[in-house]
């Protein structure tokens, strides 16, 4: 598969993760908190793959000079921050490898709004709704603003649809690693911003 069709395939894909979480959102419109201007799910730490890094990558790249070249700055200052965050040299060359539970504002934010929102990984696109995670199957992880910790959630109709995506998710990877002849790496929307990944 062609790297052009490695990013449809991976615009489809984001494209029905949307849909999902328009669907389950309108199903607990009533307590969702999510909209412009609440970035409190934007200072965890997570890792993102090498086709969302990718894709990311090529949407710096068409931006205007100045706009590209503040987030490059941003996210260079957010790698320093991440590496005396986690424990790491500044001046250590390894990707970052971020931790649960550690808090570092994304360097995409700016005013409270994703500054690369079309392009934005899968995770940004999930989070707030309640998210089904195999390796948990006793729990739904979501924003803490819309659902208690522990608290009981109708999960009729939430999990297949999440597991069905998952599953093309994890195909999607596997075709793209294939294709470029690598393994997918773990990077961070910083590193994103920073390098210019393969469109893989």
């Amino acid at each position: 598969m062609q790297s052009e069709d490695i990013s449809s395939a991976y615009e489809r894909h984001v494209s029905a993760v949307d849909a999902e979480f328009r669907r389950v959102y309108q199903r607990f419109a009533d307590r969702m908190q999510c909209r412009r201007g609440c970035s409190m799910c934007c200072s965890q730490m997570f890792s993102i793959s090498s086709v969302e890094a990718g894709y990311i990558s090529r949407a710096i790249r068409a931006m205007p000079n100045a706009q590209r070249d503040r987030l490059r700055a941003s996210a260079s200052q957010y790698v320093t921050d991440a590496r005396k965050l986690i424990g790491k040299d500044v001046n250590e060359e390894d990707a970052i490898s971020p931790r649960p539970g550690l808090r570092l504002a994304c360097p995409a934010l700016v005013g409270d709004a994703c500054s690369i929102y079309e392009a934005r990984p899968i995770i940004c696109r999930k989070w707030g709704i309640p998210i089904f995670n195999p390796a948990k199957p006793a729990e739904l992880q979501a924003c803490e603003l819309n659902f208690k910790p522990g608290e009981e959630v109708d999960i009729e109709g939430l999990i297949e649809p999440q597991v069905a995506l998952l599953e093309e998710w994890v195909e999607l990877k596997g075709l793209a690693s294939r294709s470029s002849g690598k393994a997918q790496a773990r990077s961070t929307v910083a590193e994103a911003i920073l390098h210019e990944f393969d469109d893989e």
